[in-house]
């Protein structure tokens, strides 16, 4: 990958764990390579046998067709300017608190 640099680790433990990849420009986490890809069958993982995990955080959507960034670590804007609203089962638990009266 352009602009990419994987953490030199031993074949064992890329095959088992991964290998971290890093942005050559600063350093930072932008997700792991694996080597099953060939698992996943009729994908690009598939054919080259590594398997890209990237966090979504750490990318930037440039649409074609010119319009605003898409930042991966931002709930998107719909039209009007008011951010997405996640499914209503993504919430996190909300705990009642006992009465110990």
């Amino acid at each position: 990958l352009i602009g990419v640099e994987t953490e030199n680790v031993n074949p064992i433990q890329a095959g088992l764990l991964g290998a971290e990849l890093r942005c050559k420009n600063c350093g930072g986490h932008l997700g792991d390579v694996f080597q099953d890809g060939k698992l996943f069958v009729n994908t690009p993982a598939f054919a080259t046998g590594k398997r890209c995990c990237i966090d979504g955080g750490a990318l930037v959507f440039k649409p074609a067709d010119g319009g605003e960034d898409v930042f991966g670590d931002v709930s998107p804007k719909r039209a009007g300017g008011n951010e997405m609203k996640m499914p209503s089962f993504l919430d996190p638990p909300q705990i009642a608190a006992k009465d110990r009266s």
